[in-house]
């Protein structure tokens, strides 16, 4: 099998689908895979691949005109031959952090723990990263975070039996030679949390960057196969083999960063709460507080033959995907390729392909996957919002079992003053069942505030779920604020691609009524002084000197 991913990421050289014989959660370790006959298109909803990128510090050349990459060197630190190359403008870094090393220590993994559903909490001990040594040495100076391989924990749970748990949590970034030398840009935080076992064999290996040609210039890829074969992470001659989640129990972690990451966060994440604070230097400790989410995968083939002219019109000469062999990428007889897409998880085109392919699967779920996911996405609110967001770190959290959804923050709707969000997966799940729907908005409320020029009066929000027709769709919401956070959530609607409409609203703040001026009121007296009479008219009238009150 041969993989080819549009993008100069996921990448991989990838051979023959080799599945493990036998295992403890064969749908938790669903993977797709290509068929060898000529004549087949197939879709793939799963982008788990996208959890499995190793550490890499990387320089790029493009080519005079275009955005195209012409060349591509990897490096192992600031100071390697290749990186230090006149031609190189921009380094890019995908740092996977390990633990930290002291109180002082920054990005780093700070803490992993379990919450019970009685509330206790049961803390995760660290056991190793899955690589000996850093993949790359980064420079504190500049804000370049060490890179390291995916790290394991372990715990005892209350019924006293060991858990293990494989984390890759990290940041990418850049760092602009030409514009800012001394110091890198976080663009997006992420973090996969999951249940592993550990298998040995000698078939296993770790992912490990490479450069591979790509047309005429080249492309960053890494090997993808352990993923094929079920692993969540490896390493030479072991996987660390995905196993469910109790969906019932939290996940906690909590991570510190050298410089704040700006953006919204979403991903599978379920009743989600996340704290930040602030230090004077402007480093961060955000703790992510959330349960696991039960995703379906949506997979299956069609003859290309047979297909609607919608769909063929997507996959044109050289589209990207998986395949028999690399002749697939370049053949323009599509009647005799056979091509495996892999959808992306968000965006109005892979909701669009997703919904297309829906009535040629049954519209049923192949597999129903586990994860705990977080992830910052680009792009804020779609109006005049930098002054409210600038600076302050995470925005909001997004968290949805969706098989895709809307890319970038929720669409503000000018005209009905409303947040706007699609969702999609399919109706049913493996069992046949209605697939019910989850869906998470978080929202600073300072953020909100400062958005809408709401007041310190509490925040009021009204959730709508509504069918991709119009069709309200019955749903449970929660809406509350609590810890700075606004924070709402609906569940228990189907699919295939419902909108989820959110309004805020305030009251007005009432207005302390005046008070009443008292009335006040003067007292007459009489005095007297001999035959002499007087009246004295005052608040507190007195009789003159030698007068007397009559």
């Amino acid at each position: 099998m041969k993989k080819l991913l549009t993008g100069i990421v996921l990448l991989g050289f990838l051979f023959s689908f080799s599945p493990i014989a036998s295992g403890d959660a064969p749908e938790e370790n669903f993977y797709p895979s290509v068929k060898q006959e000529a004549g087949w298109m197939g879709y793939n909803s799963d982008n788990s691949i996208e959890y499995a990128q190793p550490s890499s510090l990387i320089g790029m050349t493009n080519f005079p005109k275009g955005d195209f990459i012409e060349k591509i060197y990897i490096c192992d630190s600031l100071e390697a031959t290749d990186c230090k190359r006149p031609e190189i403008k921009v380094l890019t870094f995908a740092s996977v952090f390990t633990k930290c090393l002291n109180d002082t220590d920054t990005d780093c993994i700070d803490s992993f723990s379990i919450k019970n559903e009685d509330g206790s909490v049961i803390s995760a001990k660290f056991q190793r990263n899955w690589v000996p040594a850093p993949v790359f040495k980064g420079d504190k100076s500049k804000f370049l975070p060490t890179g390291y391989g995916p790290s394991s924990w372990t715990l005892t749970n209350d019924e006293g039996k060991l858990e293990t748990y494989a984390l890759s949590v990290g940041v990418n970034g850049n760092l602009d030679l030409s514009r800012n030398p001394n110091k890198s840009n976080f663009e997006s935080f992420f973090a996969a949390v999951q249940p592993i076992k550990e298998i040995l064999g000698t078939e296993y290996e770790g992912p490990v960057v490479n450069v591979t040609k790509r047309g005429v210039g080249e492309s960053r890829g890494w090997n993808t196969k352990f993923i094929e074969k079920g692993c969540q992470i490896a390493e030479k001659g072991l996987c660390g083999y995905r196993m469910p989640f109790d969906l019932e129990k939290t996940i906690v972690l909590k991570v510190r960063l050298s410089q704040p990451v700006q953006g919204w966060l979403h991903g599978r994440m379920k009743d989600a709460d996340i704290a930040m604070k602030t230090a004077a230097d402007n480093s961060q400790v955000v703790e992510i507080s959330a349960k696991p989410l039960s995703v379906p995968s949506i997979y299956g083939w069609a003859k290309w033959g047979e297909l609607p002219q919608k769909l063929k019109d997507l996959y044109p000469v050289g589209a990207g995907g998986t395949t028999r062999d690399f002749g697939d990428f370049t053949t323009t007889d599509l009647s005799s390729r056979t091509l495996l897409t892999m959808s992306m998880v968000s965006g109005d085109a892979a909701i669009n392909e997703m919904n297309l392919w829906l009535p040629l699967l049954n519209d049923k779920a192949a597999a129903m996957r586990t994860f705990w996911v977080a992830q910052t996405i680009r792009g804020e609110l779609p109006f005049d919002s930098q002054n409210c967001v600038r600076g302050k770190g995470f925005t909001g959290v997004i968290g949805t079992n969706a098989a895709v959804y809307s890319d970038g923050p929720p669409r503000f709707d000018q005209a009905e003053q409303s947040l706007n969000y699609t969702v999609g997966a399919s109706h049913l799940d493996t069992k046949g069942d209605l697939f019910k729907g989850y869906y998470q908005l978080n929202l600073r409320s300072d953020v909100a505030r400062c958005l809408y020029g709401f007041g310190s009066a509490p925040i009021q929000a009204k959730i709508e779920v509504s069918s991709s027709d119009g069709t309200p769709s019955v749903a449970t919401t929660v809406i509350t604020e609590k810890d700075s956070w606004l924070k709402m959530t609906a569940a228990g609607f189907t699919f295939s691609t419902p909108k989820i409409k959110v309004k805020l609203s305030q009251e007005a703040e009432a207005t302390p009524a005046a008070s009443p001026t008292p009335l006040i009121e003067k007292t007459t007296i009489s005095c007297v002084k001999g035959k002499a009479s007087k009246k004295v008219t005052a608040l507190k009238p007195k009789c003159p000197t030698g007068f007397k009150k009559k």
